[in-house]
């Protein structure tokens, strides 16, 4: 099964961009290269930004366009978003659309084919408050406000735009009306359920539930008529829940699980009816839940101290929750009383019966191992690690893990006995600076890690040097010398390679044999103008958001695992999900068949790792920066594309089409393969 195995997804970060000033030199053409194709727009060119779906979207004064790259055509133009700066046009999260927002106007469109799902003006919406897309009915649901008149709900058709159904009652007062008081407060519910987003799953293909702050609602998803509603029992009568959460089932069909505060209940999706006598509950809020076979393990933190329910405690100032694991059949628990946690159980990985958590106490990391079908820890007690949970793996010499550094803790590579409950190491491998330095900055110092077979290979920072760990018997060793990167800069990225181990940093990159020896080395020194390297920093985002887009077309579950998981996670997530998306269909669910036959291209292809990366750097000669492409095999640049003296160049690369568009006149824009 996917699902279980996907616990945390990767954030579709804001698509490749790059702005630019009004007047400007006109860029050189690459070296020894004619380009592909060559377009001219009306108005000059603000910024340039390539979609998940793979249409380029161009700027100008004039209008938005969109741009077939493979046929080099103009596939549309919309004259009303001329103009628009670069930050108001995102993608969907979790999907291949985009929206253009400005005051007065919020357009959802297809940037394949330019169709517009939604237009704001056209039911006089005063704000836009919820978008989701549900890909397994092929439709788009937005909620919003209007001037005068009750909050609405509508569902569009994912591939022609069409509205299906416009629904005006869905924040309506279901249960009685009370007076006094009451009705008062019936009052101020409903104005503020209508200003909140809405909790969204789309429960198969005919069902759409939501949860509102007046309860939780079934809508038919070709009619948007209320097939029914259903209350959440709470501990104190008329009391509203305050952190909710909707799940699709993993096992079950016939049901979901909706998590209301301390408490756990599945929902038939037929009418409504609860299928458990009672709540499971915990100590503190769910924040989560992990469907294991075994049983739902419940993830708790504590709740905000004004708004407690349920039996919290506090020690030395840290909530102590307490998690439990729930039966499918019936709801009860399997441990007679939740499991105390000392502090908030923020991330849970799955390792065959068990469950490994990370425990935050008083912003300090801790772990321990869930037996899932007992309800039982396997550790006396929670072993504190340095920095955060980044990876963990059960071992026949314990529990190996590696964590993230943050703001005054670095990270850490060790083995935890299950027996002792003691780490192995006390020279464990540690990441980053040393913590009194003043510009510690904990993404730059990650422990950059890969698995190959029995061995985890590890990048430490601290001492620039690459280290590999024995998964079965725990011991380590450093493979290489000091690997010095110029430019002041520590690696981003690493990578297996038939070829070898490649680390990557904006400027530098070196290619070492798996015995640790630098095979290849390059270094190209940056230019000191943020503008030009606004649009390379980015590149990555576009792969990523491709993956959001087809784990869209697998269900909202599976999406929004795909979306929260670590970066360790995500690597599972590509593999799980590129034998689901090759093996489960050939298109993305609901979507015009132009973009869902783009995006299945695409993916398929992004599912290999890019065999180069692009650095930013001087011109040889001395006039003007230019962008190389430099192959990861042997660290030599393969391209090369001359940006003149430009301050701030218009230009996208996307690496998954091994394309660039580059500005080169006003109002005209050039594409060069790479």
């Amino acid at each position: 099964m996917v699902l279980p195995l996907l616990l945390a997804l990767l954030q579709a970060a804001s698509p490749v961009a790059s702005s630019a000033p009004a007047t400007r030199p006109s860029a050189r053409p690459p070296v020894g290269s004619v380009p592909s194709w060559t377009l001219h727009f009306t108005g000059d060119l603000r910024w340039q930004q390539i979609t998940p779906a793979g249409a380029l979207l161009v700027s100008t004064d004039a209008t938005l366009a969109g741009v077939d790259i493979e046929r080099g055509q103009i596939s549309w133009q919309k004259p009303e978003l001329g103009g628009l700066p670069v930050d108001s046009v995102r993608m969907i999260e979790g999907s291949l659309l985009m929206e253009a927002a400005k005051p007065g106007l919020s357009m959802i469109f297809d940037p394949v084919t330019g169709t517009v799902l939604f237009d704001s003006r056209k039911l006089t919406l005063t704000k836009v408050v919820t978008r989701r897309v549900l890909p397994q009915s092929g439709t788009l649901l937005v909620h919003g406000q209007r001037a005068s008149g009750p909050p609405l709900v509508a569902l569009y058709d994912l591939s022609t735009g069409t509205q299906r159904w416009v629904n005006e009652s869905l924040f309506q007062q279901t249960g009685p009306k009370k007076g006094g008081l009451g009705g008062l407060m019936q009052g101020l519910v409903r104005t503020v359920a209508g200003a909140t987003t809405l909790e969204v799953l789309q429960a198969g293909p005919d069902v759409i539930v939501v949860h509102t702050l007046m309860g939780l609602r079934a809508l038919d998803a070709k009619t948007g008529a209320i097939r029914w509603t259903a209350s959440m029992p709470m501990a104190k009568s008329g009391a509203v829940p305050s952190k909710v959460r909707l799940y699709q089932s993993v096992a079950k069909p016939d049901r979901i699980y909706v998590s209301y505060d301390e408490r756990l209940m599945a929902y038939r999706l037929a009418d409504g009816q609860s299928l458990w006598a009672k709540p499971a509950t915990v100590d503190g809020w769910i924040r989560d839940i992990v469907q294991h076979p075994a049983g739902i393990v419940m993830l708790t933190e504590g709740p905000p101290p004004d708004r407690a329910t349920g039996n919290v405690r506090i020690v030395n100032g840290v909530v102590q929750t307490g998690l439990n694991v729930a039966r499918y059949d019936d709801g009860t628990t399997i441990a007679p009383k939740p499991l105390k946690m000392h502090g908030d159980v923020i991330d849970a990985m799955i390792a065959g019966d068990a469950v490994v958590l990370a425990v935050d106490a008083d912003s300090k990391t801790y772990v321990n191992v869930l037996n899932v079908g007992t309800a039982t820890l396997r550790l006396p007690k929670d072993v504190k690690i340095k920095g955060q949970l980044d990876y963990a793996e059960l071992t026949p010499a314990g529990l190996l893990y590696i964590s993230r550094p943050d703001a005054t803790t670095n990270a850490e590579v060790n083995v935890i006995d299950l027996a002792s409950g003691q780490p192995k190491y006390k020279d464990a491998i540690e990441s980053g600076k040393p913590l009194s330095s003043s510009d510690y900055k904990a993404d730059r110092y990650r422990l950059h890690h890969a698995v190959e077979g029995s061995t985890l290979y590890v990048y430490a920072n601290h001492d620039h040097r690459l280290y590999a760990v024995n998964r079965q018997d725990g011991t380590y060793r450093a493979l290489s010398s000091e690997i010095k990167f110029e430019g002041g800069e520590d690696p981003t990225s690493m990578e297996l390679r038939p070829v070898g181990i490649v680390l990557a940093s904006s400027q530098n990159l070196v290619v070492l044999g798996r015995d640790g020896q630098i095979k290849q080395q390059a270094y190209h020194p940056a230019p000191q103008l943020p503008g030009l390297l606004r649009a390379l920093y980015r590149i990555q985002s576009v792969r990523a958001g491709l993956y959001g887009a087809a784990a869209s077309a697998y269900g909202d579950a599976f999406a929004e695992a795909a979306r929260t998981s670590t970066d360790t996670t995500a690597r599972m997530v590509y593999s799980q999900l590129s034998t689901a998306y090759t093996q489960g269909g050939a298109q993305l669910q609901g979507y015009s068949s132009e973009a869902s036959a783009l995006a299945s291209k695409r993916f398929k292809a992004s599912l290999t790792s890019p065999t180069s990366v692009f650095m930013l750097t001087r011109a040889p000669e001395g006039n003007g920066n230019v962008l190389l492409q430099i192959d990861k095999d042997n660290a030599q640049p393969r391209a090369r594309v001359d940006l003149g003296k430009e301050r701030e160049p218009v230009y996208a690369v996307d690496d998954i089409a091994g394309m660039l568009f580059l500005r080169t006149a006003v109002g005209t824009v050039a594409a060069y393969r790479l």
